[in-house]
């Protein structure tokens, strides 16, 4: 055979031989997977066949577990706990839709190509969802008592008005989500979830951007720009603006109204902290001694129903505003409520049945009375009052008796000072047998002298110190 010929013969058994392994290799390769492959989750997967894929989908089924990360919590579902299990017609169409996804007679450049990746396929698992109920119901993300609970974004005060309080992200699990999540994760074989990235806890409904919520600050806040300020001499009163948040309210409409109710209460507030109506007084006697005196109509009392409309109008002026309160009642000061009579008052004690007419912290003039008739139960009360006004030439009128009198100066209701011209004696023990119906009889001339200095809210101070303890007052 001539050289040539055993070239020939030579090449061509090379050559059949390379066709017969690539075309074994394209056989055996149409069944395995090509070199250098690898599945996502699985790692190399080289020279495997699909059957082997399904044994390995079943493995990872068998040993399946999310855990599950939460703020303060870490728990951990088993596939095995609720009851895991894999369609097996379903991993073997997902396995050969991985092998459909090759071609097998590109097997020898797949030892020197890159290496290929391959997304591991889903297929069908199934679980007990009673079994998931009971499971997910002990998990310590669940159970838990360390709660930060999820707040809306809301409205707040501070010291200039409305301000938006942040929306707080809690951890209380949000039990719908958080088992949507579940059978998710569950039916896809995710490994983790984490309950504050996934969404599995409560969320906030109203954010600080809320464009509703932040309309709402800024109509308030030009009711808010409004301050205040209660001047009653002696003391001021800024209103917070804590306080004054509560005297408003946004409507169905979405419009600033007044909290009638919160306007109500802050008025009432006021007249706790700075009524003095009614309340017990002090008094250091013409004779010495100091007593204290309760009961009558003297006082500061606000004007409830006048104070509101008013504070409506301050803060729909649009300015600052200083100012007393609107009074049903006043007093002469805003000191002590104990002395809030000031320094000019009638004083009269119905024990000596005599009376001083102090002004301006002097004694001016001084004279006896006679009173209510304490043997018929007609006793003058005591307490501190004001002249409610004064009258001259009043007709007076009661029970089977009608006297006219020059100089009327009523101070509890129908029992004031006045003359008494048909009365020649006055002091001692009259008033105990034959006293007024209440009033203070006085003589003529001490009528008027009083009347001349006495006004409407003139205080009038009833007491009654035992002639024992009133020494007789220096002159």
């Amino acid at each position: 055979m001539s050289v040539k010929k055993a070239i020939f013969v030579t090449s061509g058994i090379v050559l059949g031989g390379l066709a017969a392994a690539y075309i074994a290799g394209g056989i055996y390769f149409g069944s395995h997977f090509l070199p250098n492959t690898s599945l996502t989750g699985m790692g190399e997967i080289s020279n495997k066949q699909s059957s082997d894929l399904v044994n390995e989908f079943q493995s990872r089924v068998d040993s399946y577990q999310l855990s599950i990360t939460g703020d303060k919590t870490n728990d951990v579902i088993y596939g095995k706990d609720v009851q895991l299990q894999m369609d097996q017609e379903s991993a073997k169409k997902a396995a050969e839709s991985l092998m459909e996804q090759q071609n097998s007679w590109t097997w020898p450049v797949s030892f020197f190509g890159k290496k290929t990746k391959l997304t591991t396929p889903s297929y069908a698992v199934s679980y007990d969802s009673t079994s998931l109920n009971d499971v997910m119901a002990s998990l310590s993300c669940v159970t838990t008592t360390d709660i930060t609970k999820t707040e809306n974004a809301k409205l707040d005060v501070d010291d200039e008005g409305y301000v938006i309080k942040d929306e707080i992200y809690g951890n209380q699990v949000d039990k719908e989500a958080f088992s949507k999540k579940l059978d998710e994760d569950i039916k896809e074989l995710a490994g983790d979830l984490n309950l504050r990235d996934d969404l599995c806890y409560v969320q906030p409904t109203v954010k600080k951007d809320d464009p509703t919520l932040n309309d709402q600050m800024n109509k308030l806040n030009k009711y808010m720009k409004v301050n205040i300020t209660y001047d009653m001499g002696d003391k001021t009163y800024k209103v917070s603006k804590e306080e004054q948040a509560k005297w408003f309210t946004i409507n169905k409409k979405g419009n600033v109204a007044f909290d009638e109710d919160g306007l109500s209460a802050f008025v009432k507030s006021m007249g706790y902290k700075f009524n003095t109506f009614g309340l017990p007084r002090e008094l250091k006697t013409s004779y010495g001694p100091t007593v204290t005196v309760s009961g009558g109509n003297y006082g500061w009392w606000i004007n409830y129903d006048a104070e509101k409309e008013q504070l409506k109008k301050d803060v729909k002026g649009g300015k600052d505003v200083t100012r007393d309160f609107i009074y049903h009642y006043d007093a002469a000061n805003h000191g002590s409520y104990k002395t809030d009579y000031g320094n000019s008052y009638v004083e009269i004690n119905l024990a000596t049945q005599h009376l001083f007419l102090i002004v301006d912290g002097k004694r001016v003039f001084e004279s006896d009375f006679v009173s209510g008739n304490t043997g018929l139960k007609r006793g003058t009360p005591t307490g501190v009052y004001r002249v409610n006004y004064k009258e001259k030439d009043a007709t007076l009128k009661g029970e089977n008796y009608s006297s006219d009198v020059a100089f009327w100066m009523p101070f509890n209701g129908n029992i004031g000072m006045h003359d008494a011209p048909w009365r020649s004696s006055f002091g001692g023990n009259i008033y105990k047998t034959n006293g007024s119906h209440g009033c203070i009889n006085l003589p003529p001339k001490s009528a008027e002298t009083i009347f001349g200095y006495v006004k409407s809210g003139f205080p009038v101070i009833v007491y009654n110190m035992p002639a024992g303890s009133a020494k007789k007052a220096d002159s």
